[in-house]
């Protein structure tokens, strides 16, 4: 948790800089300062693109695995939760990518989820390895980025965490 706000920290203030450095005298990079709309532009102008996102969402991604892979059923169904939620950041901020990353939610990610809730370890399995391949790793080609390329850790994103704690997950 702490990485990931050292992580998100840092890339909004790197891009706070940088804004500030882009601004022409006729915009105010000040959220605080100027007209609604100055104020409205420079929040949008230091929302985390995709990049940064896509970090916290393969952390999530990750999780949900290996609390499947442990039996924490709970666990697995909230942080896959999760990481749609923070996907939908991705479809506010970067508009242009909306329909990809709805489609990738729809074909692969709720059928994870129905797993999920059935507690079928083999088809989360197999639901797991097409949403990779056929999901993650061809929407990443897609969008013109080949050379980024999911592959599952060999350990949980968080350590902390117990995914062996035995729990089943809730109906939606």
């Amino acid at each position: 948790m702490i990485r990931r706000a050292i992580r998100w920290g840092v890339a909004v203030g790197a891009a706070a800089l940088m804004m500030v450095f882009a601004q022409s005298g006729t915009q105010n990079p000040d959220i605080f300062k100027g007209t609604v709309q100055d104020r409205v532009d420079a929040l949008a102008n230091i929302q985390p693109g995709l990049g940064t996102v896509m970090i916290e969402y393969g952390d999530r991604i990750t999780n949900t695995y290996y609390a499947a892979k442990g039996g924490n059923w709970g666990l697995a169904q909230y942080q896959l939760k999760e990481a749609t939620e923070i996907q939908e950041v991705g479809e506010i901020t970067r508009p242009a990518n909306a329909e990809l990353l709805k489609s990738v939610e729809h074909n692969y990610i709720d059928p994870l989820n129905d797993t999920i809730l059935a507690m079928d370890w083999p088809a989360f399995q197999e639901k797991f390895s097409t949403m990779v391949s056929q999901g993650c790793n061809a929407c990443h080609a897609a969008t013109g980025h080949p050379y980024i390329e999911y592959q599952l850790p060999s350990q949980p994103a968080e350590s902390y965490l117990d995914f062996g704690l035995a729990t089943k997950s809730t109906q939606p």
